[in-house]
């Protein structure tokens, strides 16, 4: 497995762990909350707010650990240079992270559409920041495997 590929792998599972994680977290505060909050907005709103500078954070803890760890591993370093072959699949995997998201994004403004509770879109709008960046990650995965 190359480098890109075993980056792009650690990354995935790091993605679905944390948002597994975070979600768990966002539920057990739902819940404590009680049968019908009245602060529905202002939570929901809150926890989107709070998932994207910890999606951000964790990515960076999750890239300097595997460095390390992938520098003790095979005793070489991290590759400096990006190629076009990397610019390539990196933009076609942004452009498929984009599509899902605006696809999910719509979906979940929809929901107003359709009279759904207020919560049903911010947690859809979740899933799909969440579910876009798995996709945009195995996009990467398979473009680096089959060669773009």
């Amino acid at each position: 497995m190359s480098f890109p590929e075993r980056k792009n792998t650690v990354y995935l599972i790091g993605n679905i762990a944390v948002s597994i994680a975070y979600f768990m977290y966002i539920a057990q505060q739902y819940m404590a909350l009680g049968p019908a909050p009245t602060n529905d907005f202002r939570f929901w709103g809150s926890a989107l707010l709070i998932f994207i500078p910890v999606q951000v954070v964790t990515r960076v803890i999750i890239h300097i650990i595997f460095s390390i760890i992938n520098t003790i591993i095979t005793q070489e370093e991290e590759p400096d240079v990006i190629d076009e072959f990397d610019k390539i699949i990196e933009s076609k995997s942004t452009l498929i992270f984009y599509h899902v998201f605006v696809i999910g994004f719509f979906l979940s403004i929809a929901t107003v559409f359709l009279d759904m509770p207020p919560f049903v879109m911010i947690v859809m709008f979740l899933l799909t920041a969440i579910i876009a960046g798995i996709v945009g990650d195995i996009a990467r995965i398979i473009f680096y495997r089959r060669g773009v």
